[in-house]
């Protein structure tokens, strides 16, 4: 008796088996047509294959959900959207990179306010450099416009070595001027980066 029960439990079970395997090879999917009238069956119409659809078990339930597929647009979406999170995080890795190396290079305020006025103190000395090169290449520049506008009073024409060196002295000039803009403005780079160190701090 007990093993006519036993044959009997392993036919059941090889029933089972092979229904649920026979059935998981011919899975039926359902999806919707143009009027969003839903279909069933075991092939997806051609013009319907890039919709989405579910995968339906023996008991009709819902087991897998296959998205539609992306247009170009969404997918290049996608891509941006993908490239702003990598830059959002990649701009956070090297926050915290920079946080450590400030937590390593500076004991205290102290010695960020310290680097600052260090720093700036080198970049006014600069300046002064170039103020004092600006006034000794004017002073070059007008003697030598003088000396021009006196030959053109006395009817002569100016000589091109002359008018080679007035015009070699206002590039000079203009080089000098545009140096001290850019010192400024490292000037106000270096107070924006140590006030941002120090609130970092």
């Amino acid at each position: 008796m007990n093993r006519y029960i036993t044959v009997l439990i392993v036919l059941i079970v090889s029933v089972l088996v092979f229904s649920q395997s026979g059935f998981a090879a011919g899975s039926l999917k359902k999806w919707k047509d143009k009027d969003g009238q839903w279909h069933f069956g075991d092939v997806i119409p051609p013009e319907y294959a890039q919709q989405s659809h579910e995968e339906l078990n023996k008991q009709g339930m819902t087991i897998e959900v296959q998205e539609r597929a992306k247009t170009e647009a969404e997918i290049e979406e996608q891509k941006k959207q993908e490239a702003v999170e990598a830059e959002k995080r990649k701009q956070a890795e090297e926050q915290a990179r920079h946080d450590h190396i400030l937590l390593d290079t500076f004991s205290s305020v102290d010695d960020i306010e310290m680097m600052r006025d260090g720093k700036i103190a080198a970049i006014d000395s600069k300046i002064s450099l170039a103020q004092n090169r600006i006034e000794k290449l004017q002073k070059d520049l007008n003697e030598r416009m003088e000396s021009a506008a006196t030959q053109e009073r006395s009817g002569k024409t100016p000589g091109k070595d002359l008018l080679d060196e007035i015009e070699s002295l206002r590039r000079q000039v203009k080089h000098q001027q545009e140096f001290i803009t850019q010192q400024n403005e490292e000037k106000e780079e270096v107070k924006a980066s140590a006030e941002k160190d120090i609130e970092r701090y």
